[in-house]
């Protein structure tokens, strides 16, 4: 881990920093809502493409969003629950590359196949070069703050398998 630059903002709060590195839930949750209401109005007719593009809008769309926001909108207390050196420019670029991959996933259902194909990829690219990086500050650097080392690190891992799958298979 390097060194934090120092600055007159104080430290974010523990509960702040756990709860940040729970974001991803936004998106679990409206995913989860998605596919009841998907089998409560259709059964499961249609069922492995919908839940494909559920998991495009929420998982991808909706998760870009928080996460681009998050960096954009409070990068210091975003920087503290990683473990990170506030107030440098890594957290522009990634909230603008995560906004980029949000609102790519929210489009998915106005286009066909191969743009679905395209969010995949950029998306995924994305959060497995992410968790590598999280694995990267956890081993050499020890670094076992919430969003180093907690449920993103998971979900940047589990949401691109689970999207790579379900468009394999659909």
């Amino acid at each position: 881990m390097t060194e934090r630059t120092e600055d007159a903002s104080p430290p974010t709060s523990r509960r702040l920093t756990v709860l940040l590195s729970w974001v991803h839930l936004y998106g679990l949750i409206g995913f989860v809502i998605a596919e009841i209401v998907q089998i409560a109005q259709h059964g499961t007719d249609g069922l492995h493409e919908a839940t494909l593009l559920n998991a495009l809008v929420w998982l991808i769309g909706v998760n870009g969003f928080v996460t681009g926001s998050g960096h954009l909108l409070m990068p210091d207390p975003i920087a503290d629950s990683i473990g990170w050196p506030r107030q440098t420019p890594w957290q522009w670029e990634v909230g603008v590359a995560a906004l980029g991959w949000g609102i790519a996933g929210v489009l998915c259902p106005f286009f066909d196949r191969p743009f679905w194909l395209a969010t995949i990829i950029v998306s995924s690219v994305f959060l497995i070069g992410a968790a590598a990086g999280h694995v990267r500050q956890l081993v050499v650097h020890h670094n076992l703050s919430p969003s180093n080392a907690g449920p993103i690190l998971y979900t940047d891992l589990a949401i691109p398998v689970f999207v790579i799958t379900l468009y394999a298979t659909t």
